[in-house]
């Protein structure tokens, strides 16, 4: 899906940076079609062409088959190779659409944030774009084979399907149905249980791992959070945030694949150093933050990095700086759930600061304070709200230095 001024106005002009965006949807649901990531208002108040693109998803696109038929290895990735697929159509096309094929920019939230991670990394995806903006999700939310081979053998069971000849002659309206009761099997865990694979043949085995070593060192980076990502789940169960310390092991990407099959005990160490800090702050920081700017750090030692943190609040008192709040603000359209009616004023710094990173590399403009850089030797945040744009120095550093073992003690190698 392509927004642009209007067509006369892509035949004018010429050599626009152009921004492809991923969906997010925890890779089982979404796509272009969400009007909360409809691009035309961005595209008409900025000289930019604008690209969503559409991906396989859930069973037809993550799901690991492999161990089940070696024919099937790459079927827990396969969304990623779309992924790659559109971003080799819009080098090779884009310049009929307005667009510079040699300025590139990759960006996207949640799962789409994600992606944007593992593609930074993935030798198939190197040279198709030359900056990327990674909002909320990072180089843990993947699955080893072992762990998406359960999955798949789960869904077979569910199913009663005996191989995989038998499976892809079903139809798949009754495919669909046997994914719907899975689902329904796996409270909490659905939301995570089709995240990538990361076999080493396609996607790197740790691409966390790949990041420190320089995978990403021709691209510019942007990325970050929000300031209470996980109270984004309420949307789907008021009581999820006050339940999270019951069922968090299951789902936090940092914790199914270490030695803390116990976060709870993580958090009573934690917590000594944050007085007044509940389980949800420790969640966010160990699942969401932390992550995301250990990502910052490793890739400033190679390239240009700028990180934010985003706290303007939602009108929604069980949500206040969820996930996905700074969608409205991105793409300048309202949410009834995250933003009915977003600061006007806050619309327009956020696409200028992430048009300016597309078309120069350096987010800073005349609208917003200067964004420094990030690096390992002066951690600078840039604070987003409709109050303030506020660069801080070691605004994380204490939780980042707390932390940073669960990840590099499990998953650089």
């Amino acid at each position: 899906m392509f927004d642009a001024k209007h067509l006369d106005a892509r035949r004018e002009k010429k050599n626009l940076p152009v921004m492809v965006y991923i969906p997010g949807g925890g890779f089982f649901g979404g796509g272009s079609s969400d009007p909360l990531y409809n691009g035309a208002i961005f595209a008409a108040n900025k000289d930019v062409v604008i690209v969503t693109l559409n991906y396989r998803l859930n069973i037809f696109g993550f799901m690991n088959f492999g161990a089940i038929d070696s024919a099937f290895e790459d079927s827990g990735y396969l969304g990623m190779k779309d992924q790659i697929a559109a971003l080799t159509w819009v080098r090779e096309n884009i310049l009929n659409f307005g667009g510079d094929p040699s300025n590139i920019t990759l960006f996207g939230e949640s799962a789409g944030g994600i992606s944007t991670m593992l593609l930074i990394v993935t030798p198939a995806a190197q040279g198709l774009f030359k900056k990327a903006v990674a909002q909320s999700g990072h180089l843990a939310m993947y699955h080893t084979p072992e762990q998406s081979a359960e999955l798949a053998k789960a869904f077979m069971e569910t199913g009663g399907y005996k191989n995989m000849r038998q499976l892809i002659k079903m139809p798949v309206a009754q495919l669909f149905e046997t994914y719907v009761e899975l689902r329904a099997k796996r409270p909490f865990l659905s939301d995570v249980d089709y995240f990538p694979t990361c076999d080493g043949k396609f996607l790197p085995a740790h691409p966390l791992r790949a990041l420190k070593d320089g995978a990403a060192r021709n691209i510019k980076f942007m990325t970050g959070n929000t300031a209470d990502e996980y109270r984004y789940w309420n949307l789907y169960s008021a009581d999820f945030t006050d339940n999270m310390a019951d069922f968090h092991a299951a789902v936090a990407p940092t914790v199914y694949d270490s030695e803390f099959t116990n976060p709870y005990e993580l958090y009573e160490s934690w917590k000594k150093n944050h007085a007044g800090a509940d389980y949800l702050e420790f969640a966010n920081q160990l699942d969401w933050r932390v992550g995301q700017e250990l990502a910052a750090e490793y890739q400033s030692a190679f390239n240009d990095v700028y990180y934010y943190l985003f706290s303007e609040k939602s009108p929604d008192e069980l949500l206040g700086s969820c996930h996905a709040v700074e969608l409205p603000f991105v793409f300048g359209n309202p949410d009834d759930a995250l933003a009915q009616n977003p600061d006007q004023n806050l619309i327009a710094q956020m696409q200028e600061a992430w048009y300016m990173f597309a078309a120069t590399g350096n987010p800073s403009n005349a609208l917003i304070p200067t964004w420094k850089k990030y690096s390992s030797d002066d951690r600078q945040t840039m604070e987003i709200n409709s109050n303030a744009w506020v660069c801080h120095k070691d605004l994380n550093t204490d939780n980042l230095n707390e932390l940073r073992g669960v990840y590099e003690d499990n998953l650089l190698d």
